[in-house]
Order: structure tokens, then sequence, then C-alpha cells
């Protein structure tokens, strides 16, 4: 059975201690635009300090939500 996740998060971007946070449906895209109050790029991902992608993580699940991290 395969898993589903709301968020991909991507460690290895272009700049140096950045992440970005995909969100993988609507529920993600509101919860990290109206929960986080993250500004997404075109692409609908929001980049994101690379040492606070573990606060994420732990709040995203708090609210139900689940993360890769790739």
């Amino acid at each position: 059975m395969a898993t589903t996740y709301d968020f991909t998060i991507v460690s290895d971007s272009l700049v140096n201690g950045l992440s970005l946070v995909m969100p993988m449906n609507e529920q993600a895209y509101h919860y990290i635009t109206d929960e986080c109050g993250y500004s997404t790029l075109k692409d609908g991902s929001a980049p994101m300090y690379t040492e606070v992608v573990g606060d994420f993580i732990c709040d995203a699940e708090c609210a139900q939500l689940s993360c890769e991290y790739v």
C-alpha cells in the first residue's frame, strides 16, 4: 500500500541553508499559506530555513498533516 504525504520537503535546494516545502494537496497548501503565513513560489513551494524544518514537521503533525523529507 502506497503512502501519500501532505508535504514533500526538499533539503537539497540551490541555496545553502534553505529547504523547499512542497504542499502535495489543497489542504496542505492552505495550511502553509493561511496557518503558517508563508509565501509561496510560482510552483507552490515555500522556501524555509533548514534550521526550522524540524519545527515545521512537528507543527504539521499536530495539525494531522504528514511530511516526506528528501
